[in-house]
């Protein structure tokens, strides 16, 4: 273990970075302009889904930037997010859609590679809890249970 200067981000992870927040701006910009073609046609209330697609954006956003940071979960759940994009970029309509979707499973792809691996620091080992009592009633008084080495 090194006591000194602190680990260097990999270019992989740093690559899956940007391209996840590339894929989210341009997501963030379809949503902004969609905003007023929804109110126009179909009324006020109409944005309210895209209000929640903004938020949806914002927290996958705070995904990548934690991805950069090394966490494990935000990996995992961006890779999640990735295959779902791919897997939807396949439906019809072609173009921007198909282009993020092979983005964002790019994005998911680099920090699963072998030379990004070293970024994630390993899950804790589980240890065991120790085994307790076997509870075999219940203190009428007190209500505490009543075990049976008890």
């Amino acid at each position: 273990m090194t006591t000194g200067a602190p680990r260097s981000r990999p270019a992989l992870v740093t690559a899956a970075v940007v391209l996840w927040l590339v894929v989210f701006a341009v997501q963030a910009v379809a949503h902004a302009v969609r905003i007023g073609a929804e109110a126009r046609e179909f009324g006020p209330w109409s944005v309210i889904p895209v209000v929640l697609g903004f938020a949806v954006l914002g927290f996958f956003a705070f995904g990548a930037l934690r991805l950069a940071r090394g966490s494990g979960r935000a990996r995992f759940w961006l890779a999640v997010l990735g295959a779902l994009s791919l897997i939807g970029s396949f439906a019809p309509p072609y173009g921007l859609t198909t282009a993020e979707g092979v983005a964002s499973a790019l994005a998911a792809t680099l920090p699963y590679l072998p030379a990004a691996r070293g970024w994630f620091p390993p899950r804790a080992a589980r240890a065991p809890k120790p085994q307790q009592p076997r509870v075999v009633g219940w203190d009428p008084e007190t209500g505490e249970p009543v075990r049976a080495s008890e």
